[in-house]
């Protein structure tokens, strides 16, 4: 996602603070794709006060600061340039919807042998959207978080792991792609006002092979590609419902559908609502 790349490879050198934040604000403006009059009124300020910013005439106050950071869902760090790490890794997905995660599980396999598997995974993460009349308020929209197995060997070996023979947890490798994206989808819903609840998601896997039976089972007359995947509890064995296709199906398509603009822009608003919100 170039707005993901362009902060993650935003680096300064030896530069003054008042210099460094208004390059910052300046980059930040360009890569949301907003105009100077149009954030001063959504911060309820001054248009002549974001041009001195940006032009190095003058800081903002604390408070200011506070809200530039919390509009554009960065940290005061980055804006300051104390790091070159823009936003929380907790919120790495919203500003990288679309990406892959690379795996590696060792293991004892069925015919009691060590075995490796590696490669990369495809993730989705997004917003249940039913059409592509987007919505002016994103808070009914729930987030879902689909990995994708591709025809690739080692992705079908993953899935007959997880969810056909029990060689690996399934726990175990939410936990790991928990730890790789940074979202904590993994914790307890702990109430409605709780910030760490507006965190969680609906777990959906697609398989491009189809969503197969278990081992035994026959197969389904038509083929399913995506169904939903609940959280386990301990260790317990995960069987995939392969015989009806997941009613995410057209949120997913829908979501895919969108630009990466219109992803960005509902996202930036569900994660600046989740930090206003929920303390």
């Amino acid at each position: 996602m170039k707005f993901f790349d362009s902060l993650m490879n935003f680096r300064s050198v030896n530069i003054s603070a008042k210099t460094e934040f208004s390059n910052r604000l300046e980059m930040l403006i360009k890569e949301f794709g907003l105009q100077k009059k149009e954030l001063a009124n959504n911060l309820g300020m001054a248009p002549v006060a974001i041009t001195k910013y940006t032009k190095g005439v003058s800081m903002p106050s604390f408070d200011a600061l506070v809200a530039i950071a919390g509009y554009f869902n960065v940290t005061i760090d980055f804006l300051l340039g104390r790091t070159d790490k823009p936003f929380l890794e907790k919120d790495f997905v919203y500003f990288c919807p679309i990406g892959m995660i690379n795996y590696s599980f060792v293991f004892i396999n069925k015919n009691q042998e060590e075995e490796r598997l590696e490669g990369w995974l495809d993730y989705i993460f997004g917003l249940t959207i039913w059409n592509m009349d987007l919505p002016k308020d994103e808070d009914a929209l729930n987030q879902f978080l689909c990995f994708k197995f591709s025809k690739e060997k080692s992705n079908q070996r993953l899935y007959e792991c997880l969810f056909l023979t029990d060689e690996l947890s399934v726990k175990e490798f939410l936990f790991e792609m928990q730890q790789k994206l940074g979202l904590p989808f993994m914790k307890e819903y702990v109430g409605a006002m709780a910030m760490q609840s507006q965190y969680l998601v609906n777990l959906l896997i697609w398989n491009e092979e189809s969503i197969k039976p278990p081992i035994g089972a026959l197969p389904c007359m038509d083929p399913q590609y995506l169904t939903n995947l609940w959280k386990p509890i301990s260790n317990e064995k995960v069987r995939l419902n392969y015989s009806s296709t997941s009613g995410a199906m057209p949120h997913l398509t829908t979501w895919l559908n969108l630009s990466d603009e219109e992803r960005s822009s509902l996202l930036m608003r569900r994660l600046r609502r989740i930090k206003s919100n929920f303390k």
